[in-house]
């Protein structure tokens, strides 16, 4: 896995460090074979030397590598370790090895990822299945490692997929054995992959929370450039806003809200102030701001710098955002637009 990976990402212009192997003369012909992009070391000298570190050994020698490694600081750590056994999995369902390798690397950022790939498929120089790039499932609790290891994932000619938080490696794992076992008990060999198909989408890629909410910010903003809202929010998206009595049901029904929200103002824009991503729920802190211009809760136009910050709950389901709660303080919003008496009523 380590030798497959490397090559790719040194193709694609990455440094990289080989190092952990017992036959150290392996290591050299593989960095002359790659050539100025490539270099081996100690594994003390690879924490150094990157800043995204692959643990690609097998579960027995883990604590060893790790010991070799030294202190990792911070690094991000992306393990494709699979916890297997001369019985099969040798931990699961209550944790996993990604949890486990995070418990020894505590100064690390752990990052599952490759799990259910065949080292050969990286090591093959033909595209195995066309256009079809074979999913790799990602989990972890740090979104940005986890943007990078997705970004890595690409690189490498593969299809990322979030899964969610460092935890799901408990579902990811028990995958990756039942892929050693179709390719050993049913005769089915080591060229063979998954890939997750989605009809959302006609890449069929299945777009991250983090991702989706950044879209939706575009969206809400009128940005040029963001993507169509058929690309971000599900067809019975629901929003729940401080604005309106009732939810607003429908794609298109919010869309015509939103597009009469920002006719309020001129120089409609929004910033993302914190976000947090758990796979399946996304939290979003955006500010909005703008000059009031039009009607807006019933109060006429004031001409005046408006800023205001809301806190968005989204819930994703099948590659889309299905739901969005929303708090915010509209007694401040109302202030802003001189109806403090209103407000205090």
């Amino acid at each position: 896995m380590g030798a497959g990976l490397g090559r790719l990402w040194a193709k694609h212009g990455h440094h990289v460090m080989f190092s952990y192997s017992r036959t150290p003369e392996k290591l050299d012909k593989l960095v002359r074979e790659i050539g100025a992009h490539a270099r081996s070391g100690t594994p003390e000298d690879a924490v150094h030397f990157a800043d995204v570190l692959l643990l690609a050994v097998p579960w027995e020698e883990i604590k060893d590598a790790l010991s070799a490694a030294g202190a990792l600081n911070g690094k991000t750590l992306i393990s494709c370790v699979n916890p297997f056994g001369p019985r099969g999995l040798e931990v699961g369902l209550s944790t996993s090895a990604a949890e486990e390798i995070s418990r020894l690397a505590s100064d690390a950022t752990v990052v599952e990822a490759f799990n259910t790939t065949f080292a050969g498929i990286l090591h093959s120089r033909a595209h195995l299945f066309g256009s079809n790039m074979p999913t790799v499932f990602y989990c972890g609790d740090d979104r940005d490692a986890k943007r990078t290891a997705a970004e890595l994932i690409r690189d490498a000619g593969l299809q990322p997929v979030d899964a969610g938080a460092l935890e799901n490696a408990r579902y990811i794992e028990p995958l990756a054995m039942l892929m050693v076992e179709l390719s050993q008990s049913h005769l089915m060999d080591s060229d063979i992959a998954l890939r997750l198909m989605n009809p959302a989408g006609a890449t069929e890629l299945v777009k991250s929370g983090d991702v989706l909410a950044r879209s939706f910010v575009g969206i809400f903003a009128g940005a040029n450039g963001a993507l169509a809202a058929e690309e971000v929010l599900a067809e019975d998206f629901v929003a729940y806003l401080p604005y309106s009595r009732y939810p607003v049901r429908g794609r298109e029904k919010f869309e015509h809200w939103m597009k009469q929200f920002r006719s309020a103002f001129s120089d409609f824009e929004c910033d993302i102030d914190e976000l947090i991503d758990d796979g399946m729920r996304v939290a979003a802190r955006w500010t909005w701001s703008g000059t009031h211009i039009g009607k807006l809760l019933g109060i006429a136009p004031t001409h005046r710098k408006i800023e205001f910050t809301e806190t968005h709950l989204l819930r994703v389901s099948g590659g889309r955002i299905a739901e969005d709660h929303v708090s915010a303080n509209l007694l401040e919003l109302l202030a802003q637009l001189g109806a403090a008496q209103f407000a205090a009523a």
